[in-house]
């Protein structure tokens, strides 16, 4: 930051541009409670006060300013999204800031937002419900606007009529504004260059260049100026070419306002904080920015401009790769907030005596998102104050429901999830929705709701989110009777084929250990052993019911297939010792395992493997998955080697 402003972060002196030909806009993507926000706070704590700064929120209503009204969804002809946002962006911007020097001035901009806002071509075919003295100046205005020779004295004399009328009537001509000292300022500034101004030079030579040969607009700059509001009350494609324009207006604005003294002096550049610019409205205006940041021969002095945005940002480079010296060369340049580090966990937890693998189920938990790390930390700390001790599960049932409300703040949509995360694939999932909502009886309106809570977690960015999936099911055992997880997965189970990897995951949750040791053993002599391990990692990430469930009974007498009336021998017991150690180990609220559960682990490994060479997979694993779990990773995600001879 500081070599982006040109100012120290904290020490106040001047530091030499990273980009002496104009920085990028740099964009910063991270998921909801990564940390963006926090990113953007600690910025505008660092430079409020000492450069021009704008922070504004692009997912609020109003852009997050207390007394700025919104838009809502439609825009209407005299107003859009980006006009309301450039009203504000050059009111905070011309903010006098102590000891920087003379405030910003926005003078093509101020032309060009009074124009499109205040004045109603002909033929418009809206309702005119204004006041009779501003439609009588317009229309008196109007006839020198459309003249081709007119009498400039006079023109100029019913231009500034015009304007006293529209200031006269400030909060109704610009009530989209929503405050009356923003448009007071516009049109200060949009009488000094109209009436004050030479006509061929400042702002409004400016927008007779812009607009010279576009669009078919004719006439001197004036008459150019005031036919350019056609185009915006469109609500078309000439609307967002209007829009190309007043954005350019606004950064050759900034660029005016830094002369060769200010250059000389190296005087920091003004600073933009766009907080979800992911929303529509961000992406159209960052659409329109970022042209205007195109490296090139000339050097024009940009604001300097930080987006947050909500996204998954595993291709792009860390923050913290662009620190010290570093000057990246994209355009836009794309960064990610990096997920926080157990040490950064630790210290959230500093404040009492913690188990030392807690930051271990923090961070699986909050799957590197700082809030919700920071939600976990504190909750860990108020239950060893209240109670002198952290169980895990306690510490889950107390904080799940505030991480899933930040994550999923639709309720109902939240609630879809919970249930749907006891499924495994698609086909599970939309029976188990038709279980738990059986008036839902059409087959497409079943598929719709499934797709309505999948498709909210895409837009969410939270799609193959482990931490999420993990918090759902929490979810889901701590608000599920004992029954109801029984018929849950009966149900689920009976949806899938008696074959396959899900229908022993099932068979796992509803604690029928026994009943998957006898299926695990059976696959252990007609299965590669790769196959068979990565059918055991996911059959053992299997939920577990809560304290107090009893398994249901079989309908039928349970023998193992392969033992027969011989009994077990000891490839049975090894997957008999394997199967229930795993499975616990792999529960999320397991903060580390023992040293005699990786043993017999080991040792069960070792015996499947028998020293062949066929099933040098086994010996892998029995080396890796205990030093894996211990690191604490986890079924699914366990190690699987391709095997070698021994």
């Amino acid at each position: 930051m500081p070599r982006l402003v040109g100012l120290h972060q904290k020490d106040g002196y001047r530091v030499g541009f990273a980009y002496p030909k104009g920085a990028p806009v740099v964009r910063v993507v991270g998921g909801r409670g990564s940390g963006k926000s926090a990113l953007l706070n600690a910025v505008y704590d660092a430079y409020n006060g000492r450069v021009p700064l704008a922070r504004v929120d692009l997912g609020a209503p109003g852009f997050g300013e207390p007394g700025v009204s919104g838009l809502g969804d439609d825009e209407v002809p005299g107003a859009s999204h980006i006009t309301h946002l450039l009203f504000l962006l050059a009111y905070k911007l011309g903010l006098d800031v102590q000891h920087f020097g003379k405030e910003l001035a926005f003078p093509r901009l101020s032309l060009g937002l009074l124009v499109v806002t205040a004045w109603r071509p002909l033929n418009s075919d809206e309702a005119d419900v204004r006041p009779a003295d501003l439609r009588r100046a317009e229309a008196d205005l109007r006839a020198f606007i459309v003249a081709e020779d007119p009498d400039l004295k006079r023109r100029r004399e019913s231009l500034g009529r015009w304007l006293d009328v529209v200031a006269d009537n400030l909060p109704q001509v610009l009530a989209v504004v929503g405050l009356d000292s923003v448009a007071g300022i516009i049109v200060d500034t949009a009488r000094t260059q109209l009436l004050k101004g030479e006509p061929d030079k400042g702002a409004l030579a400016w927008w007779g260049r812009r607009l010279h040969g576009s669009q078919g607009y004719q006439g001197d700059s004036l008459q150019r100026l005031f036919q350019f509001v056609r185009g915006f009350r469109r609500l078309d494609d000439r609307r967002r070419t209007a829009e190309e324009h007043l954005v350019a207006a606004l950064l050759d604005d900034v660029d005016g306002n830094y002369g060769r003294l200010r250059r000389l002096n190296r005087t920091p550049r003004p600073l933009l904080l766009l907080d979800n610019a992911h929303t529509d409205v961000g992406r159209t205006f960052l659409g329109l920015l970022e042209p205007g940041y195109t490296a090139g021969d000339k050097d024009p002095t940009r604001p300097v401009v930080i987006a947050t945005a909500l996204g998954k940002g595993e291709q792009y480079a860390p923050l913290g790769e662009v620190a010290g010296d570093a000057t990246p060369t994209g355009r836009p340049l794309v960064l990610r907030i990096p997920a926080i580090e157990h040490a950064h966990i630790g210290e959230m937890l500093s404040a009492v005596d913690y188990p030392e693998q807690l930051p271990r189920l923090v961070a699986r938990y909050s799957g590197g998102r700082a809030a919700s790390a920071r939600t976990l930390a504190d909750t860990a700390i108020r239950l060893v104050q209240d109670a002198g001790v952290i169980r895990t599960r306690e510490l889950l049932d107390a904080a799940a429901p505030d991480l899933l409300d930040k994550l999923l703040p639709q309720p109902a949509m939240c609630d879809r999830l919970v249930l749907l995360s006891a499924a495994a694939d698609e086909n599970t999932r939309r029976g188990l929705w038709t279980f738990a909502h059986p008036e839902d009886h059409s087959e497409d309106l079943v598929a719709a709701r499934v797709r309505e809570a999948d498709d909210y977690r895409v837009r969410a960015c939270l799609d193959g989110d482990r931490a999420l999936d993990l918090l759902l099911r929490h979810r889901l055992a701590a608000t599920t009777s004992h029954d109801r997880w029984r018929d849950t997965h009966l149900r689920l189970r009976s949806l899938c084929d008696p074959r396959s990897d899900t229908y022993l995951h099932h068979t796992l949750a509803l604690g029928r250990v026994d009943e998957v040791v006898c299926g695990l053993h059976h696959r252990f002599t007609t299965t590669p052993p790769e196959q068979w391990l990565a059918a055991l990692n996911l059959i053992c990430s299997a939920p577990h019911p809560r304290e107090g469930y009893e398994p249901p009974g079989s309908a039928v007498p349970l023998s193992c297939t392969v033992c027969g009336s011989d009994g077990p021998g000891p490839h049975h017991d090894a997957v008999e010792s394997l199967v229930p150690i795993l499975w616990q180990l792999s529960d999320p609220l397991t903060l580390a395992p023992r040293e005699d559960e990786l043993t017999s682990m080991r040792i069960a490994l070792e015996t499947l493997y028998g020293n062949k060479a066929a099933h040098a997979a086994y010996r892998e694993a029995s080396a890796a998955w205990p030093a894996r779990l211990k690191a604490g990773l986890q079924a699914p995600d366990l190690p699987i080697s391709e095997g070698s001879p021994s």
